[in-house]
């Protein structure tokens, strides 16, 4: 029963933390890189994805990385894959009439780019691990 509990958890902190890379990383773009904000609104953006990945570690120790665990953790980082890409390419296009600073763009869509390429990462050790 607990590694129900575990896993159930683990997928509610996923779904969180999809949600608040959604959400939360936009709003790097209004404002400057120098500022406190951007930093706050940085680490809270950071919380996110470790909040996704903890669920693909999760899931993959708690039953020993069976052969369904990782199919559970291969769609896991998949869906990681599209919310980072869909992050990453929202906030490299420059929108008509919002202040967003060429940094500030620069740095949020690189934290997407980022996202997905450790998810790519963990996807092929998923397959050649063992």
């Amino acid at each position: 029963m607990p590694y129900v509990l575990w896993t159930l958890a683990s997928l509610i902190a996923y779904a969180g933390g999809l949600i608040v890379i959604m959400r939360v990383t936009p709003l790097l773009l209004s404002r400057s890189f120098d500022e406190l904000w951007f930093t706050g609104i940085a680490v809270i953006d950071i919380i996110g994805a470790v909040l996704a990945f903890g669920a693909v570690v999760v899931t993959y120790s708690l039953f020993s990385g069976n052969f369904a665990v990782r199919v559970l953790d291969f769609l896991l980082l998949v869906g990681i894959i599209f919310v980072g890409g869909r992050t990453s390419f929202t906030c490299f296009q420059a929108r008509a009439g919002a202040k967003a600073s060429l940094v500030s763009r620069i740095t949020a869509t690189g934290y997407g780019f980022f996202l997905v390429l450790a998810a790519l990462y963990y996807i092929a050790q998923l397959f050649t691990s063992r």
